[in-house]
């Protein structure tokens, strides 16, 4: 079954937008919170145009996922490699 859709009101950059989703309004709010704090932090490192700082976010946060995914896929192989390791060491010892 769908879970219902509710609308929930972000606040970015002194702006509210309306969203329409399935998450928890305090999900939702987290993840605006971020962004947010993301946009407010290059508007002023970046001295970047209002029109601009969104791209800009956009930009880094799609950085910060594909390094996070990098790092989960890392750490995925090293965990097989580990699994792999263990196994051939218990195949090797025989009561």
């Amino acid at each position: 079954m769908d879970k219902e859709k509710i609308k929930v009101v972000v606040h970015l950059m002194g702006h509210d937008y309306t969203l329409v989703t399935d998450q928890s309004e305090a999900h939702v709010q987290r993840m605006a919170q971020y962004v947010d704090r993301k946009m407010r932090e290059l508007a002023i490192t970046t001295r970047a145009s209002d029109a601009v700082v969104p791209v800009l976010t956009c930009v880094t946060l799609a950085e910060e996922l594909f390094s996070a995914q990098e790092e989960n896929n890392r750490l995925l192989r090293e965990l097989a490699s580990r699994e792999d390791a263990r196994a051939s060491a218990e195949d090797g010892v025989k009561p």
